[in-house]
């Protein structure tokens, strides 16, 4: 049986702004193009990998976020310099195979986005279901 999603990160950080958090979940939610149908319409699925991206404030913010969801969540994550001088740095990864509720994705996004702002002001840009 694979982990379900929420299960691979802790819970929300005390410190974490819950009124930036909401923001940032809300944004999110509006602008993403993947939600819970996603997977529903995808029954036939077995395993479910979901990519993320994030925008840093600077690089160490990035290479800081990067580790510790290698380290702690067991993510494959990498780090992008920024392209000019408006960019930010970016962090992408991908979650191992892992079970999805439409309860536990949304306490994922929302344990996601708090992780990164926890990192230095890391924001979650999206995600996206790897249905293979």
């Amino acid at each position: 049986m694979q982990t379900p999603i929420e299960d691979t990160l802790p819970d929300v950080d005390g410190d974490v702004d819950p009124t930036e958090l909401a923001e940032i979940v809300d944004e999110l939610t509006q602008m993403n193009s993947d939600d819970w149908s996603t997977f529903v319409t995808s029954t036939s699925v077995t395993e479910v990998r979901v990519e993320f991206s994030f925008s840093a404030p600077q690089e160490q913010a990035a290479q800081s976020l990067a580790e510790d969801l290698r380290s702690e969540a067991g993510y494959e994550v990498g780090v992008k310099e920024p392209q000019d001088e408006l960019d930010d740095w970016g962090v992408s990864g991908l979650t191992p195979g892992v079970s999805v509720t439409e309860a536990g994705l949304q306490q994922w996004v929302e344990r996601l986005a708090a992780y990164g702002v926890d990192h230095d002001g890391c924001v979650l840009d999206g995600w996206a279901a790897v249905l293979d």
